[in-house]
């Protein structure tokens, strides 16, 4: 599950570190750039709708093979892709396989551990998208050097294939009685739901227009070279592996799940002041990067512990859905928004201000789901 986390987000963090090559190998803009993930999250989100109800009906397992195959296939497509148009097919498949990441995953954890065992495995299993961004962060930059950037994408298809084969190992899980043969829409979340929906969003997009941007940031404004700009996602990564798997545990003994999610959002909106503060004093990138590997994006776990530890967000498929829906429409907001205001006038300076904004909203929607959940 860890692995299918991971290669379930690749692609963000691969298309971060690549964001200078591919700039000057298909002379995009940085708006196009930023259009790229935001395609397949936007897919990502839409599919939410259904990826809960869908795992309910096929089970864990099958829907993490789906997931895994589906993988394969987009980083195929990218790796073949000889244009603008073509990536854009590959990230539509991406977005698919994101979908069903949380839903198929929180099944699983659900169906086969006790109670007191899920938030520490949730950790475990959330720390697999940083366990992506270290190894984009830290591999990718160097082998598109090495190689191109397309031999790069077309590594992780067999990985993504061995990661199939393991997946069969994994115990069978029954499908849940939902009542309905069919897929349909999930039911209008509750008022907790809805804020932690909100809350999602948030901070899925300022994770998502850090991710797409911090190592074009570094090169263009910092004067860092590419790899080292790359560097920048893999200390995000190894942040936010410690934090997740740390604040997941805490989360999982703490009555209150509310504290940990404001007390990450407001941690998230300082360390991200720090990085435009280093056109000034160039370390600062270091300090805020770090920063918000142990904040920003520890939160997008704890907010899983929230739905499968608490009845009061409704039953956890649709509710692990819903809340993915949340954090993707963050990551088509964020990139898209950011490379916009890049583009322009405002610059980087509009563009991480944005993220402010996006971070700022989850402190406000974590008070709102406090008051939610305690009524």
């Amino acid at each position: 599950m860890t692995a299918s986390m991971g290669l379930s987000m690749f692609v963000l963090f691969a298309f971060g570190a690549l964001g200078p090559t591919l700039l000057a190998d298909l002379g995009i803009s940085r708006s196009q750039l930023g259009s790229l993930p935001a395609v397949a999250f936007g897919t990502a989100s839409v599919l939410s709708l259904f990826s809960g109800h869908l795992t309910d009906l096929m089970g864990g397992r099958r829907a993490l093979l789906v997931l895994l195959g589906t993988v394969a296939l987009a980083f195929g497509v990218l790796a073949l892709a000889d244009g603008y148009g073509w990536l854009l097919a590959g990230l539509v498949l991406a977005g698919a396989a994101q979908a069903c990441a949380n839903p198929a995953t929180n099944h699983l954890i659900a169906a086969h551990l006790p109670p007191e065992r899920r938030a520490a495995a949730i950790g475990i299993k959330q720390s697999g998208v940083q366990f992506g961004a270290f190894a984009a962060g830290l591999l990718v930059p160097s082998l598109a050097v090495a190689t191109s950037w397309r031999t790069t994408l077309a590594l992780v298809v067999p990985v993504a294939l061995a990661a199939v084969a393991v997946a069969f190992t994994l115990p069978r899980d029954r499908p849940k009685d939902t009542g309905a043969a069919r897929l349909s829409l999930p039911e209008r979340p509750n008022r907790a739901a809805r804020w932690l929906i909100v809350y999602s969003l948030g901070v899925g997009t300022g994770l998502a227009a850090l991710n797409t941007y911090l190592p074009l940031y570094a090169h263009e404004e910092l004067g860092m070279g590419e790899r080292l700009s790359g560097a920048l996602i893999a200390a995000v990564g190894v942040a936010g592996i410690a934090a997740r798997v740390l604040w997941t545990r805490l989360s999982g003994r703490l009555s209150d799940i509310s504290l940990p999610l404001l007390v990450l959002a407001g941690a998230a909106v300082c360390f991200l002041l720090l990085v435009p503060a280093a056109g000034l004093l160039t370390p600062l990138v270091w300090i805020g990067a770090i920063g918000l590997g142990g904040s920003a994006v520890a939160a997008n776990a704890v907010s899983m512990v929230a739905v499968v530890r608490s009845p009061a967000f409704g039953a956890t498929g649709h509710a692990s859905a819903l809340v993915s829906m949340g954090f993707f429409g963050g990551f088509v907001v964020g990139p898209l928004g950011f490379g916009l205001l890049a583009d322009t006038s405002a610059g980087y300076t509009g563009g991480w201000a944005l993220a402010g904004a996006a971070f700022l909203l989850s402190v406000v929607s974590g008070f709102r789901v406090r008051r939610a959940v305690a009524r």
